[in-house]
């Protein structure tokens, strides 16, 4: 097909800026189609194109941002808000709430719900300019997505905001205390669990996992030290230290650390293997049991479940979502 050099320069505009490409009239649109229907363009959203090899160089958290500044460009005066707010702040680090398109709306400009778009009622939006693109308040999006959505997700949200020094959980605490609306005493719940300790996202659904199965409060990224040589020091994701004497450990087994050269060993993947398989070993020599698990058995959680009680990590009584996290304690290091 014939190079159309007006589109070219706009596609390279539109990768400076970070954007997509979309037709502005029914020509464009049809010269759009066409290019992507012959595997020069790729639609990335409805109405919305980019060359293939630019999206691919693309992780998914900045794909999904690509999406939200043209729809911000194409629509100024739109505010995002809840899980699409939360991206732009930094602290939605979940590609599974990266699907839907949220929208801050008031009783004049409410429209249903369509595709992947949600519109939020909002009796007055209030908006900050983040990178480009209005998003609702730091605050306000913190606690909007926090009581909407379920305790394992909620905590994680809380983990990120206090992880990344957005808001001390003081702040968070206050703000919260003042506002309305459904789900405000799960979004305070949740907050109660929040230290920051955690590492990631994964790590954090998985500490909400287990509290809301009534496992006890673990602790976060305690050091343990081979004994053999002093020089190796550890940090392991969760442990629990037993009322008679037992040391256990849990891991989340993170795939980045094998896809990103930024956490290869020496920059080399199979050394990568190697030196995890040796830090596993040298641990399993310190602790009395310890459990790995995925990322998707946190998500399924009856494998983690079992993993968990097989090693014997106290368990307060009760069990899955009925469990109201109470009893557990918080343990701040």
């Amino acid at each position: 097909m014939r190079r159309n050099k007006d589109l070219d320069r706009r596609l390279d505009e539109a990768q400076r800026q970070r954007l997509c490409v979309w037709g502005r009239d029914a020509s464009q649109r049809r010269t759009l189609a066409r290019r992507a229907n012959a595997g020069e363009l790729q639609c990335v959203y409805k109405g919305m194109f980019a060359r293939p090899e630019y999206w691919r160089l693309l992780d998914a958290v900045e794909q999904y941002r690509h999406i939200i500044r043209s729809l911000s460009s194409k629509h100024s005066r739109w505010v995002f808000c809840e899980m699409t707010a939360a991206a732009f702040y930094g602290f939605n680090e979940s590609t599974r709430h990266m699907r839907n398109v949220n929208i801050a709306v008031t009783r004049s400009t409410y429209r249903r719900d369509y595709e992947l778009m949600r519109h939020h009622y909002m009796s007055d939006i209030q908006y900050e300019v983040v990178d480009g693109v209005r998003v609702t308040p730091l605050l306000r999006t913190v606690f909007d997505c926090m009581r909407h959505l379920e305790f394992p997700d909620a905590l994680a949200i809380g983990e990120a905001v206090a992880r990344k020094g957005l808001a001390s959980k003081r702040v968070l605490r206050d703000y919260f205390q003042r506002m309305l609306g459904d789900g405000k005493q799960g979004a305070v719940k949740a907050l109660e669990y929040v230290t920051g300790q955690t590492e990631n996202g994964g790590e954090a659904f998985s500490l909400g996992v287990m509290l809301e199965e009534g496992f006890a409060m673990p602790l976060l990224q305690e050091e343990v030290v081979y004994p053999l040589d002093l020089a190796h020091r550890y940090r392991v994701d969760f442990s629990w230290h037993t009322a008679d004497g037992r040391f256990i450990v849990a891991e989340l087994d993170g795939r980045v650390k094998y896809r990103s050269s930024s956490m290869l060993h020496e920059g080399d993947l199979s050394a990568t293997v190697i030196a995890e398989k040796e830090r596993e070993e040298r641990i399993r020599m310190i602790v009395d049991d310890m459990v790995r698990f995925s990322f998707r058995e946190a998500m399924e959680r009856t494998l983690l479940v079992r993993k968990l009680e097989r090693a014997g990590v106290p368990r307060l009584g009760l069990s899955g979502r009925q469990h109201r996290l109470s009893s557990c304690t918080v343990v701040q290091r």
